[in-house]
């Protein structure tokens, strides 16, 4: 059986001092530490991770909106799962692709992995996000 706890990240994980200023378009990586609802992504100008609940991913290239703020950017998604992780024990990644817009501070995203959609989320840059993590 699956048990999640409510958990939340260290403040400074996700405060606004960790973020590199608002969102740019125009060719420029959107840059910083978005949390929400069930999610938490860090992005660089090289790429980005997230974390949701009870699982996890990967953007294997940066986040480069186009005049609407629209992106589209490849990825991985592990699932994760209770208890320990086995020695040996291969990880359930697949690849993804993450899908979103960007308006100011605000971001809307969702992952595709296979025929599945995970989200959207709403997340919002240097918000605390709230996750609830497989244990």
């Amino acid at each position: 059986m699956r048990l999640c706890v409510a958990t939340l990240l260290l403040a400074s994980a996700a405060s606004p001092g960790c973020t590199t200023g608002a969102p740019s378009r125009g060719g420029v990586p959107v840059v910083g530490v978005w949390g929400g609802a069930h999610a938490l992504l860090t992005l660089s100008e090289a790429g980005g991770a997230i974390t949701y609940d009870c699982a996890h991913g990967g953007l294997r290239a940066p986040v480069v909106p186009d005049g609407d703020g629209a992106f589209d950017v490849g990825g991985v998604h592990v699932r994760e799962h209770g208890g320990p992780i086995r020695i040996g024990e291969i990880p359930d990644s697949l690849p993804a692709r993450y899908l979103g817009r960007v308006k100011g501070d605000r971001m809307t995203l969702r992952a595709l992995v296979g025929a599945d959609t995970i989200g959207p989320f709403e997340l919002q840059l240097g918000a605390t996000p709230q996750l609830f993590r497989c244990l």
